[in-house]
């Protein structure tokens, strides 16, 4: 679960012309509130909170769907760019230890699959036919029937749907 968002900063144009980092509510500078009031009529009212569809993305270990949420969330302003920077990071660090061993197996597991396939072989256990049907619309598993067929049923599929 993200943190809750801290206070804005303040933002007004400091003497050296960076905006001002003092929280918003702390700033000393009565400068300072006269520009933030000034804004007021024209920012935004503050984002709600960013909805819960990352955690599909983190459940399946989907780095790619959880980096678009972040970006199109960070782009809405509901999530801050501290916030989003430290899921940055945690997502490179995830990145960076490579597969997991059960993601190389299911990866091996289909380029095996794919490879038969390519050379006109149905699949021949259920397991390779359910792998299939992970992997394949139902024209192609279709195809692979009708290969298994041809071939004098030998590697049908057990179950066709």
């Amino acid at each position: 679960m993200l943190a809750p968002m801290p206070e804005p900063a303040c933002g007004a144009p400091t003497r050296g012309g960076a905006p001002c980092r003092y929280p918003a509510g702390r700033c000393p500078h009565e400068g300072h509130a006269r520009h933030r009031e000034g804004r007021a009529g024209r920012d935004p009212a503050p984002a709600s909170a960013p909805p819960a569809e990352p955690l599909r993305a983190v459940r399946e270990r989907d780095l790619r769907a959880l980096g678009w949420w972040l970006i199109e969330q960070t782009l809405a302003g509901r999530v801050s760019p501290p916030e989003a920077s430290a899921v940055n990071r945690m997502m490179h660090t995830l990145q960076q230890l490579g597969p997991d061993s059960e993601a190389g197996e299911r990866a091996l597991r289909e380029v095996a699959l794919r490879g038969l396939l390519m050379h006109g072989v149905p699949p021949r256990t259920p397991e390779e036919w359910g792998h299939a049907a992970e992997l394949f619309d139902d024209e192609a598993l279709a195809e692979f029937r009708r290969w298994a067929e041809a071939d004098g049923g030998a590697g049908a599929d057990p179950e066709p749907d």
